[in-house]
Formats: C-alpha cells, structure tokens, sequence
C-alpha cells in the first residue's frame, strides 16, 4: 500500500493524486473517490499495473497533517512585524 494526497481537481473532472513513493501523478474520475473526499486528503492506495485499484480515506494522516499546516499557519499570522523599515519621507 501507498499513501497519496489529493492535490486538486483538474480541468477535466478528474482528481489529481500524488503518490510521493513512486513519484508519480495519477488522474482518478471524481465518482471513483471514496465519500467524503476533499482536496487535501489523504489516502492509503492500492496500485497494480499502474493503476490504483483501490483507495481509503487515511483519516489519521489527514488530521496530523491538517494539524501541522493550522500550525504553521498560526505561527506565521502571530508574526506580523515586518522585517523591512519603511522609508521615511
């Protein structure tokens, strides 16, 4: 098994995944998505042949890294000075 993260959705209609490991990109149309699937989720697959044969939410990943990007983002918004001087007129 792989993990993948659900990039985005492209033009076409199709789910983006990512698979880290192999690094490659796999399209997947939208209905073939497990239930309740968002961009940003994260999935345990299956892959034969180069085609992912089966996939599940892998919601534990998801939450830890979800967690780890709120965090981030609460680090950079808390750290509003500017390290530039304004210029004086």
């Amino acid at each position: 098994m792989y993990t993948a993260y659900f990039d985005r959705l492209t033009d076409d209609g199709h789910a983006l995944l990512i698979v880290e490991q192999l690094k490659k990109e796999y399209h997947v149309p939208t209905a073939a998505l497990p239930k309740g699937s968002l961009a940003g989720t994260w999935f345990l697959v299956e892959i034969e042949h180069d085609v992912i044969t089966s996939m599940q939410i892998d919601a534990q990943k998801t939450k830890i890294m979800q967690n780890q990007i709120d965090n981030r983002m609460q680090r950079l918004k808390s750290n509003k000075k500017s390290r530039f001087k304004r210029k004086q007129e």
